[in-house]
């Protein structure tokens, strides 16, 4: 976390205290993403770029927001993950002609927008379970997919408990050691897999990091979902050898 706010001041204040909550009125929208590594873009250069539908869909709200003089934020998720990641606010409209080399497909998302991150928490899902979501069939949050909006009540009870939540880990933990990944490998073209959906969440982006879902201690252990059949796992399982392995470095710190 430190290595993050020292080399990122825009991340200087995330997780403050006195950021402010009192909003009378606001607009909140889900984001997903079926990798970190995106993520983790965004938080370093302060933008993200949907579908081109979910694209439209935030820039029409935000345009609207702008004339209102409200704020719009933005609750990440990662696919998979079974939590929510972080905060931000979009602070621009799209521009819907210019292409970025960030995004795991790079060049792939056409159109990108400026966003401010406020928190920047792991929080699980269980902790949303019971904000439910009268325009999705008053189904969880946690269900939502990407890109649609979430009432006012709603989300400014997902805004209150960001706030207030104490958290044991975030992604900016391992900010540097995304940051040497994405410096190792920006020359090399990612091999990535289709558009996936697991379980009731759906990304709109439908992109996988490198080797599947990033591990990091008990962060990003795959779901029923996710786990190859089992008869996959059982093949693979009789080319591994049965020696213990040896000891490695733990790179969790």
């Amino acid at each position: 976390m430190e290595y993050a706010k020292k080399y990122y001041s825009h991340l200087g204040r995330v997780n403050s205290s006195d950021i402010s909550l009192e909003h009378k009125n606001a607009r909140f929208f889900v984001i997903k993403s079926f990798t970190e590594d995106d993520v983790h873009k965004s938080m370093k250069y302060q933008l993200w770029s949907s579908t081109l539908e979910g694209n439209k869909r935030l820039n029409e709200a935000f345009i609207k927001c702008t004339v209102e003089k409200i704020p719009l934020f933005l609750f990440f998720s990662v696919n998979g993950s079974g939590q929510f990641v972080g905060v931000s606010k979009m602070i621009s409209e799209v521009n819907f002609t210019e292409k970025t080399t960030y995004w795991v497909q790079d060049g792939k998302w056409t159109g990108k927008f400026k966003v401010e991150w406020l928190f920047i928490k792991d929080i699980p899902n269980r902790e949303f379970k019971s904000i439910l979501i009268p325009t999705n069939e008053n189904k969880p949050v946690t269900n939502t997919r990407d890109a649609q909006e979430l009432p006012y009540a709603q989300g400014m009870l997902m805004l209150n408990n960001y706030k207030k939540y104490n958290h044991d880990s975030s992604i900016l933990d391992e900010f540097e050691q995304y940051d040497k990944e994405e410096s190792e490998h920006k020359t090399q073209k990612t091999t990535v897999e289709p558009f996936a959906k697991i379980g009731n969440e759906t990304s709109g982006r439908g992109r996988y990091r490198r080797g599947g879902y990033r591990s990091r201690g008990g962060r990003g252990r795959r779901t029923d979902e996710t786990a190859p059949p089992k008869a996959e796992a059982s093949a693979a399982a009789k080319i591994i050898p049965s020696a213990a392995p040896a000891p490695v470095a733990n790179t969790n710190a």
